[in-house]
């Protein structure tokens, strides 16, 4: 019997008018494996999901979720699956039960199965106290673990978490940390996530897949992925990177205990097998060749050494994405109102609390398509003025 939840086999999906964000991706992650997906921006890690979760289609290859076809059997792979986008996808106008209530319904369960589940997720995510307030009330870090409980309501198999703890402060992350591990442990869950925290995904992943260019890189636990960096990692930063630093970076890999040398900006990153003896020989071989170090650090490899190594950039100088207020979710997106909300972006802190005399002569975007209407016609208006009053309440009521 297979023992894949998820198998991906030379995918490939291709944006207008030719940006290949996926080119022959292949992936497997196995019953109950807790798998992340690390990458740069652009990587291909959200297109990826939402492909698994039937979001977005493909140009070819096949994608098989809890042993169906997607292509073929997509509304089947729905009810296997939860999913919790990068940007929320509960309704912030609406209380914590009314969201989970409207998924179940979503998914045809029955009302007493709907409550029920309710008051289970309530109690699993500490959610219970908060569950009848308005969304806009809750704090970042409840808001997403309302998510995923709607996510659940209908008992998924296979959970796919995009930035599931994106722009949450430490405490909030190790709380859903925490949730995220036992639902694993307790429940079997699979789960495939994106993260852009190298300590997310150390913590939490059996296995790890690097992924660069729509192209998986390297897949491994994450001590496998480290100790295949053997030895330890030397940075050197410099000031600026001219010919001598260069230079520098050649010399260094002539020396028999330099394994390897990465550039990063201005640092260097020396792969060695003994630090501590290292250090001073780099120092020495530094000063005879007259290069100005700006500091140095010696560590056991990581996960950034792992994602440098494949990615040619670490993660922490990887701009994490962002998510939108949450009234841009609805607003904005490209309408005649994408002008006024850049506006608002934009303002001068001193306008934050404008008074009543900041906001006179301001018009909203339909009065200002209808201007120029308007004023031509402002003339004739004066000259054949009636009467504007409200109709007499008899003539509503005939």
């Amino acid at each position: 019997m297979d023992n894949h939840a998820i198998l991906i086999k030379k995918l490939t999906k291709i944006y207008p008018p030719n940006h290949k964000a996926i080119d022959e991706l292949d992936l497997s992650v196995d019953n109950s494996e807790v798998m992340a997906l690390l990458g740069p921006n652009g990587a291909g890690k959200t297109t990826t999901i939402r492909v698994c979760s039937t979001l977005s289609g493909f140009d070819s290859g096949q994608v098989m979720v809890g042993g169906l076809d997607v292509d073929i059997a997509p509304d089947k792979v729905r009810q296997t699956i939860g999913v919790v986008a990068q940007q929320t996808g509960i309704d912030y106008l609406l209380t914590g039960r009314e969201n989970m209530r409207l998924q179940g319904h979503l998914y045809h369960m029955k009302k007493i199965d709907i409550d029920e589940r309710i008051k289970e997720l309530a109690e699993y995510f500490e959610l219970t106290e908060q569950l009848d307030n308005i969304v806009t009330t809750y704090s970042g870090g409840i808001r997403r673990k309302l998510d995923i409980a709607t996510a659940l309501i209908h008992r998924p198999k296979i959970l796919f978490l995009d930035e599931p703890t994106l722009g949450l402060d430490i405490r909030s992350r190790k709380v859903l940390w925490k949730h995220i591990e036992e639902l694993n442990s307790n429940f079997g869950l699979t789960i495939l996530l994106t993260t852009h925290y190298l300590e997310e995904a150390d913590s939490l992943s059996d296995r790890v897949a690097i992924i660069n260019s729509g192209k998986i890189q390297i897949i491994g636990t994450p001590d496998d992925l480290k100790n295949n960096i053997k030895g330890d990692s030397v940075v050197i930063s410099f000031e600026k990177v001219d010919e001598k630093e260069q230079s520098f970076s050649y010399l260094a890999k002539q020396q028999g205990y330099i394994k390897d040398t990465v550039w990063e900006g201005n640092n260097l990153h020396l792969y060695v097998e003994a630090g501590a003896e290292c250090v001073p020989k780099l120092m020495v071989l530094a000063s005879q060749n007259h290069i100005e170090v700006n500091s140095l650090a010696l560590s056991r490899p990581s996960l950034d050494d792992v994602f440098l190594k494949y990615t040619g950039s670490s993660m922490q100088g990887t701009p994490q994405e962002t998510t939108d207020e949450w009234w841009k979710q609805w607003a904005g997106k490209g309408g005649q109102w994408q002008g006024k909300w850049n506006n608002n972006d934009n303002q001068d802190d001193s306008q934050e609390n404008p008074t009543e005399e900041s906001w006179q002569n301001k018009q909203w975007p339909s009065d200002i398509d209808q201007q120029n209407n308007s004023d031509q016609s402002s003339t004739e208006a004066q000259n054949n003025k009636q009467d504007d009053s409200w109709p007499d309440k008899d003539k509503w009521g005939k």
